[in-house]
């Protein structure tokens, strides 16, 4: 399953895209939903303290909005004639992101003993993940925004 979303993910943003400002937070929600539903389901497998889980997700925040303020600022947007309406150039970087972070999750379960180690570190990534595109996004809605005000759309 995870090949096939992958796949179509790679497809997606091989392109460069045209977007409403709608649609460009379908993607992050839908991440952060499946991100979301697979620590639930780890500490379903594998229970931990929930403080265990707060440092994961702190942790992932603080080193992930970063790197996610400098995608964002080095992502090329333009505006269209239409309000609302942006394109986007290629980003393979969100869904290699995302991706990368199931798959390091998945070796670090296997290689160390189940425990608390294992589920912070795993899910830290998957928040760093989450962290980094959802700045990103907010990054280049900034973007937008600012373009569109230039052309005095707003």
């Amino acid at each position: 399953m995870l090949v096939i979303v992958g796949g179509l993910m790679a497809y997606r943003y091989s392109r460069p895209q045209k977007m409403t400002l709608t649609r460009m937070w379908i993607m992050p929600i839908v991440y952060t939903g499946l991100s979301a539903f697979a620590i639930w389901g780890g500490q379903q497998m594998n229970p931990v303290a929930s403080w265990e889980i707060a440092v994961a997700v702190i942790g992932g925040i603080i080193l992930g909005a970063p790197l996610g303020i400098l995608r964002g600022k080095h992502t090329n947007v333009r505006a269209t004639e239409t309000p609302g309406v942006m394109y986007l150039d290629v980003g393979w970087v969100v869904p290699a992101l995302w991706l990368g972070s199931f798959a390091a999750r998945a070796g670090i379960r296997a290689l160390l003993p189940h425990g608390s180690i294992a589920t912070i570190i795993g899910d830290g990534l998957l928040v760093f993940a989450m962290a980094t595109i959802i700045v990103s996004y907010y990054e280049i809605y900034a973007k937008y925004r600012a373009l569109e005000h230039e052309a005095g759309q707003i």
